[in-house]
């Protein structure tokens, strides 16, 4: 649990430096998260989901609240639908692979963490 909320909160915070790249910044930055954290596939995807998913949500509702909802309104007209929904899906399958691609290339290069299974009160 606590290498979880310690992927959304790295991605989060260091979502921002993923911007200056462009949109796709969010899934080199989670690739790092990813090779820098050891957790299981899993736990990896759903951290790097949750944490796309939050930045994406924040810094989409920053830069549309700063325009006054300009763009997204003109948007919502021209395709029936709003684009919040899908712009913080589309961030959080990003950072979601990202974060499942620094994992399988950390594996790759040092090797698989294994862990020792509980077998049980007496060893």
């Amino acid at each position: 649990m606590k290498d979880i909320l310690t992927g959304i909160l790295a991605i989060l915070v260091l979502g921002y430096l993923g911007t200056f790249i462009g949109w796709w910044g969010i899934a080199v930055v989670a690739a790092i998260v990813g090779f820098a954290l050891q957790m299981h596939g899993g736990m990896s995807f759903l951290s790097g989901f949750v944490g796309g998913a939050l930045f994406f949500g924040v810094y989409t509702y920053y830069l549309d609240s700063a325009n006054e909802q300009i763009l997204s309104t003109l948007i919502g007209e021209v395709v029936a639908f709003q684009p919040f929904l899908p712009t913080v899906l589309i961030g959080a399958l990003l950072a979601a692979m990202g974060m499942l691609t620094g994992k399988y290339g950390r594996d790759a290069i040092l090797g698989e963490r294994r862990e020792a299974k509980y077998r049980g009160r007496y060893r």
